[in-house]
């Protein structure tokens, strides 16, 4: 797993174990800590990578479509962690996992809408 460390925050690919907090970013961010479901997958897009701080998930990164139909890198925060420069590496990260996954450009646009859709579902099943 590629890692990189900023000032004690380490940056990884998003994997199983860390979707629970991305979630639970996701709600605070969004002000929806009261449902267990993910509103809308435009929205949550698909996260990439992630921030952690003393093992505790603190920021994810996420690609979405964005109105004009290209892919754009998004993140979302824990406020207390939250800065320009961190923000900056953690979306570095979440570039080179997406252009890892997402090689070719003519099917990327919907790989990412199918991806994103398909776990925007499995989430809100298993909530």
């Amino acid at each position: 797993m590629d890692t990189t460390k900023t000032a004690n925050i380490q940056f990884d690919s998003i994997n199983i174990s860390s979707l629970k907090s991305v979630v639970n970013i996701y709600q605070s961010k969004v002000n929806d800590t009261k449902s267990k479901f993910i509103k809308s997958s435009d929205d949550f897009g698909l996260p990439l990578s992630i921030a952690s701080f003393d093992n505790r998930v603190i920021g994810y990164a996420f690609v979405l479509i964005d109105k004009a139909g290209k892919p754009e890198i998004k993140s979302y925060w824990e406020q207390e962690f939250y800065s320009i420069e961190i923000e900056k590496d953690l979306k570095f990260h979440a570039q080179n996992t997406f252009f890892t996954a997402f090689k070719d450009p003519e099917t990327r646009i919907n790989k990412i809408q199918n991806a994103a859709e398909k776990l925007f579902n499995w989430l809100n099943v298993c909530n």
